[in-house]
């Protein structure tokens, strides 16, 4: 955590602990995610979850741009969590150190992370798309930013790690990269529809990312179309 470089401004503080350079950046951060959930589908009143939801980029973005729906947010900081709180009182906040979902069975319309597949091991990364796939309602849509190989920036990413352990430093963190072609597999193994993607220099449909894009739904089944 960084409060101790910021010790007069603890807000500006648990912001830079998760990448924020500035409040306007936070701010212009969380916007970003915000577009990204409208276009594929976000709505008002939906029930959504947002893994590794740090001190509420997202969540306050949410709330500044006037959503309104049912929002959980999961952490495994404790003070991130309470300044998601202090921000977001109507928005739920758990602390969960499990690789799992914290949301009953068919019970989400759309479950994100943001920069948190990059820092887990794939086989990691996998569980929670397992449990994703059954939190979601059918239909329901898990999106996920990710390091890939084949993005030039992300390939900087991938360079400096490697002249960092060359000089022998240790790794400052677990940065992980995944190719598309796994994130497929993974999805077929879940029980997703095909995945769609989007770079991370595409700013077509959405503020450009960085990070790449995946976007996993859950397909309706027979069943599902008879009861609607």
């Amino acid at each position: 955590m960084h409060l101790r470089r910021q010790p007069d401004d603890p807000r500006f503080a648990l912001a830079n602990a998760i990448g924020a350079e500035t409040m306007e950046q936070f701010h212009a951060q969380g916007d970003a995610h915000v577009a990204v959930l409208r276009y594929h589908g976000l709505e008002n009143g939906m029930n959504v979850y947002d893994l590794g939801c740090g001190c509420g980029r997202t969540a306050q973005a949410l709330q500044r741009l006037g959503w309104t729906g049912n929002y959980t947010g999961a952490d495994v900081v404790p003070e991130l969590l309470a300044e998601l709180a202090r921000q977001c009182p109507t928005y739920y906040a758990v602390l969960n150190y499990d690789r799992t979902i914290k949301a009953e069975n068919a019970s989400l319309d759309m479950l994100f992370n943001w920069s948190v597949f990059t820092h887990l091991l794939p086989a990691e990364s996998f569980l929670y798309m397992e449990d994703a796939f059954r939190a979601l309602k059918p239909g329901g849509k898990l999106l996920f930013s990710f390091l890939e190989l084949e993005e030039p920036e992300h390939d900087r990413v991938w360079r400096d790690e490697l002249a960092r352990l060359r000089n022998g430093h240790d790794a400052e963190q677990l940065d992980t990269f995944l190719h598309r072609d796994w994130i497929k597999r993974f999805a077929r193994e879940v029980g997703f529809a095909e995945p769609q993607f989007t770079s991370g220099t595409d700013g077509s449909n959405h503020p450009q990312f960085w990070q790449a894009i995946a976007v996993m739904q859950k397909p309706f089944t027979t069943h599902d179309f008879e009861a609607r």
